[in-house]
């Protein structure tokens, strides 16, 4: 009977040590205290757990793989001048293999048990959209989404930021190119059928009815994700009236492969501009240099190419020192200005960090140049897309050149109009 009445002496002083314990937290709660830091998903007081889905295998996004390196080799390099905050940045990057299917199982993966604090430069407007929502109902923050689909910004969600240019933003650069150019003249469109390709195009035709300049779409040709071979979409182009210009609204691989079958097959020697999904090496590696010479696009990044610019001298060592295995390329550019728009957000938000305050130090940064920045980034809590400002550049022997003035439709002004 005794040990009886002792075993329940013993769990009545437990529970009360448990109550007294849990009332000096809700006090100290109610005192202001910030949480501690493992309250926060992804967070301790030694390191920052960031992830993203994108693909590094069994497709030819897997192209994009350097872009994972890249952004790495700069978490290293933040990390080894002592973290942001006194934290250590841990990136894990999904292989969703550019399927949607893929995407949902590494994001909920990460989110559920990886435990991730955020998600940043996750890549891909098709797998972005099976998870988007996902994220914003997790409350994870969803930084610099790497998929033009207007509807990642607009409306603004508070949990979501774009990454690479709107497709509004791309059409109306492309259109003040075209208008300028060939006004009067015959232009001819080949679209990859997906929901991108269709905001591509919807972009682009917006800004040139806007523009009122006469410029005649003559032709139209609808080119699938899988597409091999290009060469009955180049002759059936070139057959509708012969445009003067064609516009490139794919990706880099279906653009490549359509520029190769025009110029080798049809041997149509007509003029060819495109986005800024176009401008790097990707295209004139697959079409070769010369089919592509002239060839037109926009940027709003530095280019590989300019080694003569300190950024890309600081990110060539960077990736020497981080990811020696890794070539510099238009690509690795692209990932390290992710993760450099990562630890500005961060260190914006302070050593208390938390989901909110993220976002907010998303939307905090104003007038900021990242080291491979041309134009100056803008946010605020009615902005979510850093990069609305396009700069036209030409093939031109064996590199990309800037040459010509920027198309900028920045929602959020700032003081400073150039990186220079």
């Amino acid at each position: 009977m005794l040990p009886q009445l002792q075993r329940g002496l013993l769990i009545v002083a437990l529970s009360l040590g448990s109550l007294v314990l849990l009332n000096c937290g809700e006090e100290n709660k109610e005192a202001g205290e910030t949480p501690a830091a493992e309250e926060v998903p992804g967070v301790t007081d030694s390191e920052i757990i960031i992830g993203a889905h994108i693909a590094q295998s069994q497709s030819p996004a897997a192209v994009y793989a350097s872009a994972v390196g890249a952004m790495k080799a700069y978490f290293e390099y933040v990390n080894s001048q002592g973290g942001v905050n006194g934290r250590k940045i841990t990136f894990l990057a999904g292989d969703d293999h550019f399927n949607p299917a893929d995407t949902v199982e590494v994001t909920h993966k990460l989110v559920e048990q990886n435990h991730i604090f955020a998600m940043a430069g996750s890549l891909g407007p098709a797998c972005h959209l099976a998870v988007w929502q996902y994220l914003q109902e997790q409350g994870v923050p969803d930084l610099w989404i790497s998929g033009g689909l207007t509807k990642f910004t607009d409306p603004v969600v508070k949990t979501a930021f774009g990454a690479t240019p709107d497709y509004d933003t791309e059409g109306k650069a492309v259109a003040k190119y075209v208008t300028e150019n060939y006004a009067g003249k015959k232009v001819g469109l080949l679209v990859q059928n997906d929901e991108a390709g269709a905001g591509m195009e919807a972009g682009f035709r917006k800004a040139l009815e806007a523009s009122g300049i006469d410029v005649q779409i003559v032709g139209h040709e609808s080119c699938e994700l899988t597409d091999v071979d290009f060469t009955s979409y180049a002759q059936r182009l070139k057959a509708s009236d012969n445009p003067d210009l064609v516009v490139l609204l794919a990706n880099a691989g279906l653009a490549a492969g359509f520029m190769k079958a025009a110029r080798d097959v049809v041997g149509w020697d007509v003029p060819f501009v495109g986005q800024t999904i176009i401008a790097g090496e990707i295209v004139p590696a697959l079409a070769g240099p010369q089919k592509v010479e002239g060839l037109v696009a926009g940027t709003f990044a530095k280019m590989a190419s300019m080694t003569d610019d300190p950024g890309i001298q600081k990110h060539t060592e960077i990736m020497k020192q981080f990811a020696p295995n890794i070539g510099v390329s238009s690509i690795t550019v692209f990932g390290q200005i992710i993760a450099e728009l990562t630890v500005k957000a961060l260190e914006n938000a302070g050593p208390n960090l938390t989901r909110e305050s993220l976002v907010e130090g998303a939307e905090a940064i104003q007038d900021w140049c990242c080291s491979l920045c041309l134009w100056p980034v803008n946010l605020s809590p009615t902005d979510h897309r850093p990069f609305e400002t396009i700069g036209p550049v030409r093939w031109e022997n064996g590199e990309w050149v800037l040459f010509s003035e920027p198309v900028s439709s920045e929602s959020t002004p700032g003081k400073l109009t150039s990186c220079d």
